[in-house]
């Protein structure tokens, strides 16, 4: 199971960089207009993205932190530079672990007070499984602004990593 989710991890990463590349395709103007869909801009998508895969992964390590705020990330290359951060961390941390810590539970607290135990394999779930809905949703705005897509099944990832 450990090597299933060391490959869900670098097909969810591996894809946030694509649906980065499309991204990459339309002007600052497009990246940091605001949109009425889900929670504004492309760049507050991949700000809001990258937050709440930190947010969770500072929950693992016992010092949780809030949301980012994307005022604090002005720039496409500061997006870029935080985020390869927050890959870095979940891939080492992901890579560290061994089957047996997949299950085991953690006590997180949310942002409203509220506490919960998850198993580790839940949270991983959930950021990915995250990370899924808002590419989507970058994907759809990119779409309507204009930009090209791509088509981020796992099914194609794991087809293009076969063929390597």
């Amino acid at each position: 199971m450990l090597d299933t989710v060391q490959k869900l991890i670098d097909y969810h990463y591996t894809t946030h960089r694509r649906v980065w590349d499309c991204a990459a395709q339309i002007s600052d103007a497009q990246f940091f207009q605001p949109l009425t869909f889900s929670v504004g801009s492309i760049h507050h998508q991949f700000v809001h993205t990258m937050g709440a895969e930190n947010v969770w992964y500072t929950r693992l390590m016992g010092n949780p932190q809030t949301m980012f705020d994307a005022a604090e990330y002005p720039t496409r290359e500061a997006v870029r530079a935080r985020w390869d951060q927050v890959e870095a961390d979940w891939r080492a941390y992901v890579n560290g672990l061994q089957a047996v810590d997949l299950l085991r539970p953690v006590r997180i607290r949310t942002s409203k007070g509220q506490e919960f135990v998850h198993s580790i394999l839940d949270i991983i779930l959930h950021v990915c499984n995250h990370g899924t809905d808002h590419r989507a949703q970058i994907m759809a705005m990119l779409h309507t602004l204009g930009g090209s897509g791509l088509d981020q099944d796992y099914i194609y990832y794991l087809r293009e990593r076969d063929t390597e």
